[in-house]
């Protein structure tokens, strides 16, 4: 009588040990590598650029206008309250002031992201570039 016996399975490799071994090979060269270059990114202070006089710095910026976004979305420029209809008007007419001003943008703290986004989406159809988000920060 013969008895059929079942075939042994095949044993499956395993890729979990090399993938410990890549990790550590990893973490090794990480922590033993050497950076060269570390002033990869230059860092400037205002100290470092040449002092302009008062006259220049007046006429290279012109004015500054606050552009203020409250906690519902809205935007204030100038005191008035803008609402989205009135809002291409009143930037291109700020676009038109020669020379154009700089645009401080002053964010609620509470303001949705989205009313950013549009509010620089807007001054950039108007052609406004010296933009700048402003964030005050409460002291300790």
């Amino acid at each position: 009588m013969t008895l059929d016996r079942p075939q042994a399975a095949r044993g499956r490799i395993s890729l979990v040990p090399l993938i410990d071994v890549l990790f550590i090979l990893l973490v090794y060269f990480m922590v033993t590598s050497v950076y060269l270059d570390l002033d990869m990114i230059p860092v400037t202070r205002k100290a470092d650029f040449p002092a302009q006089s008062q006259q220049e710095s007046t006429t290279n910026e012109g004015t500054r206008v606050l552009l203020r976004i409250s906690s519902a979305g809205t935007m204030n420029l100038r005191g008035l309250w803008i609402d989205e209809t009135n809002q291409a008007k009143a930037l291109n007419s700020l676009a038109a002031e020669v020379p154009p001003p700089q645009v401080l943008i002053l964010p609620s703290g509470f303001a949705p992201l989205y009313s950013l986004t549009d509010t620089l989406d807007a001054l950039a159809l108007a052609s406004l570039k010296n933009v700048r988000v402003v964030r005050i920060e409460s002291q300790p």
